[in-house]
């Protein structure tokens, strides 16, 4: 489903690579429409639902990045976002939570956590898409 359509980001693109995406959230709604959407910007995607199979799936094929919904059922975000920084294969991986909770508590836990950026839903994935490409970038050259 990979756009051939030359926008902003598809230009930016001159080689052969499109960066490995895992989505993971419980949502089947959202999971649809985050790979619809990453991958009209030249995304491979590949989709989790649920924490534990997000868990899984990023630890035998490591991605590009991790965009990882923060309340699922069984592990939440948190949980996988720690599992995936204490792995040496996936620890230096694009980690960006992503969330529709907008409170306090939930902000100041995010700024202690492991994750490297936060989307909130609903998503911008114009937005999204820059800030995935340039934190893949950041982590491939240290």
């Amino acid at each position: 489903m990979a756009s051939t359509m030359g926008g902003a980001g598809e230009m930016e693109q001159t080689s052969a690579f499109r960066p490995r995406v895992l989505i993971v959230d419980d949502d089947p709604d959202f999971l649809a429409i985050a790979e619809a959407s990453l991958e009209a910007h030249g995304f491979q995607v590949e989709r989790a639902k649920g924490g534990l199979r997000g868990v899984f799936l990023a630890t035998q094929d490591v991605p590009d990045a991790v965009l990882c919904d923060l309340r699922m059922p069984g592990i939440d975000g948190f949980v996988v976002a720690e599992a995936l920084r204490s792995d040496p294969a996936t620890q230096r991986m694009a980690l960006f939570a992503c969330t529709g909770r907008r409170d306090l508590s939930a902000r100041a836990k995010l700024a202690n956590s492991a994750f490297d950026a936060v989307l909130v839903k609903p998503v911008d994935w114009d937005e999204a898409a820059r800030l995935l490409r340039d934190a893949i970038r950041a982590h491939a050259h240290p």
